[in-house]
Formats: structure tokens, sequence, C-alpha cells
């Protein structure tokens, strides 16, 4: 029963961004007058002879465009995917955190103006004055135009990432809109999700029936613990959480893709199994699924690089490596980075994909890749992720208007020419931090309720 609850769960917050939101669709015509521009999505070629810094500006720039453009005009809401087909009038939270990094990156690296960077800004934060919310915190979904939400869920790492970007611009712009940003960010309450039984966070909350689900975020090394994070340091929610959260799953739990090794450790008085998985000569701190978002989203603005010597650090670069290892060198693929994404051929579809000997559970391996991956993995694994981003666009249907299509299948060359304003943000921040210092973690630590909880990043040992 456990382990089907897990799965349940896990599968859903895969699948979060096509869940609970029925799409609705407006012509191509529509969505002129509707967004700020609308640019037709064309195929395009990008130079790969170019110098590796030149080669990421141009990217940057490109990938830049979607969160230009896909845009209502009148909300300031960014849209959650685009193809050559169709646009779709639906946000979730999660896209409109990223999308205020995405105009703080932008200014950062002179893409835009100060006087833009906070028009987009300020728009953005009078719709979210505007939502309908449940205890201070956000529907997970809502109509672009109207502002209505769609669906009663109330998602904890979503409101999480929005949590996230109202930090970085609250710090990016103080005296302009910080105020702004800070009422937003102190009406919002993730006790509602602390389960204090299990030391866990629920899934999410139905509004309708204001009742918990009966799900939770177990695992340390996944997405979700940015949530985890910036709820202890808000004060909602107790520090023992973070030490309560699964390492690896019990030995006893068998259906595990491996017995975890490790033992016990006692970390700021909590005892913590440390547990760690190995393969081959890799070892690790598993996610659920062993895709690449799970081990590194969070890094995009938490940041363990410097901070996590002894723990996230090696275990992300070990999360890298062995994608490249099983990809390049133990399967001898062309191309490396599995992540949930748009499935390839299929307009309409989403699906989680990973290594599997790197999850607990494990994503299958069908041959698709996603360019976001190859991004996230580029403070890491520099060189080698500018090397695979040259090869994936040596498949010539690969790129387009607004940079990387979203997903390949490299095997059949089919690609989703699909945007996905979730994994085109991932990618945008990823390029900022790389090419500006890191500069969206600098800002997000500079907050001193973040800062305060750095030990949380820095005190624990994995292996």
């Amino acid at each position: 029963m456990v382990r089907k609850i897990l799965m349940a769960a896990f599968f859903f917050v895969a699948c979060g961004g096509v869940l609970s939101a029925q799409e609705r669709k407006i012509t191509l015509n529509e969505a002129q007058s509707r967004l700020f521009r609308y640019s037709p999505i064309e195929i395009k070629e990008i130079d790969s002879a170019l110098a590796d810094n030149e080669f990421l500006v141009k990217i940057t720039s490109d990938t830049w465009g979607f969160f230009y453009d896909c845009v209502d005009r009148e909300t300031g809401l960014p849209i959650d995917n685009i193809s050559k087909e169709k646009v779709n009038l639906y946000t979730s939270i999660t896209n409109i955190g990223l999308y205020m990094m995405c105009v703080v990156g932008a200014h950062d690296l002179k893409i835009i103006d100060r006087d833009l960077a906070l028009e987009r800004l300020n728009l953005a934060l009078s719709s979210l004055e505007k939502m309908e919310k449940w205890e201070g915190n956000f529907f997970n979904y809502y109509w672009v135009d109207t502002l209505e939400h769609s669906g009663s869920y109330i998602s904890a790492v979503d409101n999480g990432w929005l949590a996230a970007g109202l930090i970085v611009a609250k710090q990016s712009f103080p005296d302009e809109i910080g105020q702004r940003c800070k009422s937003i960010f102190d009406a919002m309450n993730f006790k509602i999700y602390y389960d204090a039984k299990l030391g866990h966070l629920s899934l999410g909350f139905e509004g309708s029936k204001k009742k918990a689900s009966a799900f939770h975020y177990g695992m340390l090394c996944t997405e979700p613990r940015l949530t985890s994070y910036i709820a202890i340091a808000k004060g909602d929610v107790p520090v023992e959480h973070w030490f309560r959260l699964n390492r690896t799953l019990p030995r006893q739990w068998k259906w595990q893709q491996q017995p975890p090794r490790g033992g016990r450790k006692v970390y700021s008085g909590y005892k913590v199994f440390q547990g760690y998985y190995k393969y081959k000569d890799f070892k690790f701190v598993p996610s659920w699924g062993g895709s690449m978002f799970e081990f590194l989203m969070p890094a995009l603005v938490l940041n363990e690089k410097e901070l996590s010597s002894g723990s996230f650090a090696p275990n992300n670069k070990t999360a890298v490596d062995l994608q490249i290892f099983y990809a390049l060198e133990e399967n001898g693929y062309p191309v490396w980075g599995m992540s949930p994404c748009s499935i390839p051929g299929d307009p309409e579809g989403y699906a989680e994909y990973g290594v599997k000997h790197l999850g607990a559970k494990g994503y299958p391996d069908e041959h698709v890749v996603t360019p976001h991956a190859t991004f996230l993995a580029l403070e890491i694994e520099p060189e080698k992720a500018i090397k695979n981003l040259k090869e994936l666009l040596k498949y010539s249907n690969i790129y387009g208007t607004y940079g990387f299509f979203d997903s390949l299948n490299f095997e059949t060359g089919q690609v989703n020419n699909k945007y996905l304003c979730l994994d085109q943000a991932m990618s945008f921040i990823a390029l900022c931090n790389y090419l500006n210092d890191g500069a969206i973690k600098k800002k997000f630590h500079s907050d001193p309720t973040i800062k305060k909880y750095e030990h949380l990043l820095t005190v624990e040992e994995f292996f």
C-alpha cells in the first residue's frame, strides 16, 4: 500500500503541469492581441561554431524572447506553453515565480533596462494581489486573462517556487517593489501542509474540501526541498522537518532500486539515517525518479555548490556525471539529459524520464532527452554541457524562435516543438547564474531569513 501511495504521489507531482488545468486555447490571431508580442514558432539556425561564451549568450537572448513575448499584456502573467499551432491561456504559480526571476536575470544581464524590468514586475505583482487565495496561499492554476483560478488545488511545491520568485524580486529592487513582494510573501502560510506526526509536507491542499492531500513529499534530494527550506526559514515549519526527510527510503522497503547503505548520524540534535546508493563507482543519495530537475532545480536559487561541500554539491555532481556515464558510455547514446518534459511526437503529451539507477523508484529511459536538463548541469560540468548542446544542434529541427524546443527522441529524431514556461525558465535562470556569477542565487541568499538557515545546507555529510 505504501508503495502504491508513493507512486501515485510522485506521478501526480511530475505531471503537475497538465493535470489540474483544463486547456483553453485561443487562435494565433487572438494571441497577437493578448500577448506582448506574438512571434511565429519556426525552426531557426544557430552557429554551433561560435566561441562557447558567445554561443551561450546567443541562446540566452533567444530563450529570453519567450518571456518578452509570451506574457499577457494586461495581467503581466506568462502563459504556460505555446507551440506552432496554439497558445494556452493558463499559467501556474511556479511559472509566475520563475518568470519574476527571469525578469531580474534579464535586467542583470542588461538584456532589458531597469524601467522595463520594474514595469513587468509591478504588473505581475498587481495580478498576484488581485488573485483569489486560500489562507494566503495561491491556487495552482489561473487563467492569465481573467485571473480566475482553474480548480481549487493548492500545491505546496508551487507556492514554494512563487515564494522564491518574490524573494529574488524583493532583494533585487527593494526600494521599488520590496514591500509589495514582502506583503504577499508574509501572507503565505506553509503551516497548512505540515504533517507534524510524519514530519513531512503534504503535496497540497484541496481548498474546496478544506482537506490536505493524503500524499507527502518524503525525499530530500527532490525538487520540493526548496519549499521545505523556505517554510522553515519563514518560521511556518520547524527545523526538525529538514532532518526527518528521507535521504534514502527505509531499508525494509524492498521494492526500491537497491538496499541503501549507510548508517545513523546526528545533526543539530536530530538523528538521521544517512543512507546512500552505489552504482558502479558512483555513490549518491537518490531522487525519486533519477531525473535532472529533481536534483538540480533547487540549486537555481539554493547555493548548494558553495555551501554544501559535504552533501548536495558532490551529490549534484554525481547526478550529472552518472547521467552522462549512463547515456554516453554505458549505452552509447549520442546525447544526454533526461528529465520530465513534453513527449516527442505527441503535441499534448508530457511524461517523466530519468536514469533509473539514480532514483528510488526510477523513471523510464525512452531515448528522450530535454535541453533544460543540460542547462541545469551547466554550472557543474560546463564543458560537457556546452558540448552536449552542440551535439543536440545536429538534429536540424531542435532549435527555434525561442531557443531549444522542449524535447527530442534521439532514436527517431522526433521533436516536440512546444515551449513550456517551466522548462524555458529553468534554462534561462541556469544561464543567468552561469554567465553572471550566480547572481540569482546570491540575491536569494541575501534575504536575512534565508541566510539565517544556511546551516541546513552546510551541516550534513552524505557519505
